[in-house]
């Protein structure tokens, strides 16, 4: 009965619906000024990493990271802390190692033998921490988490080396031919 129900809302003209977005009553924001509110809910992350680095050959080893995220309710924690350490070993890859090479508008190491990512060996220690502050609006409370994992490490990577080095580097990757001649420029 029930295949048979299916086949017959199968055979009959698809079903449409048109729906447009309403934002709430108290929720304010004009494109044209860029004044207001721009989403209804923002979601928080910070990042801390602890790194040790070869002054004599330039190698950064992330040794521990921890990362909180505040992303309202945790519909489902084991995902939740999935999607975090993925993001986090993405960020970190950005960080120190994902060097494209262009050269007239073509990425000249676009493969996997000559684009280093990180491999399960270079994902440190990792301890992910959530803030749970459900927001009202939204079901369940849960605010998203998407790419939020991957904003922090890379900031936390370059702020745990100007600890370490002394050095405040502007850009990522920051591969050991970055490090090394800034390094040997501070020590002269």
């Amino acid at each position: 009965a029930f295949r048979s129900a299916v086949a017959e809302l199968v055979s009959q003209e698809p079903l449409q619906v048109r729906v447009a977005y309403r934002p709430p009553p108290d929720f304010h924001w004009d494109e044209e000024t860029q004044q207001g509110d721009a989403y209804l809910a923002y979601t928080w992350s910070c990042c801390v990493v602890a790194l040790e680095v070869d002054t004599l050959t330039g190698e950064v080893k992330v040794l521990d990271v921890t990362a909180v995220q505040d992303v309202g309710r945790v519909v489902h924690p084991l995902f939740a802390t999935g999607q975090v350490e993925g993001g986090v070993t993405q960020a970190l890859g950005w960080a120190l190692m994902e060097n494209c090479v262009w050269s007239e508008g073509v990425m000249k190491n676009a493969n996997m033998t000559d684009y280093t990512i990180p491999t399960a060996m270079d994902v440190p220690p990792m301890r992910v921490v959530f803030l749970e502050h459900p927001h009202p609006r939204f079901p369940h409370g849960a605010k998203g988490l998407g790419e939020l994992p991957a904003e922090g490490p890379a900031p936390a990577v370059v702020n745990a080396l100007r600890q370490a080095l002394g050095i405040h580097f502007d850009r990522v990757p920051i591969t050991p031919e970055i490090i090394l001649p800034a390094w040997e420029d501070r020590q002269s």
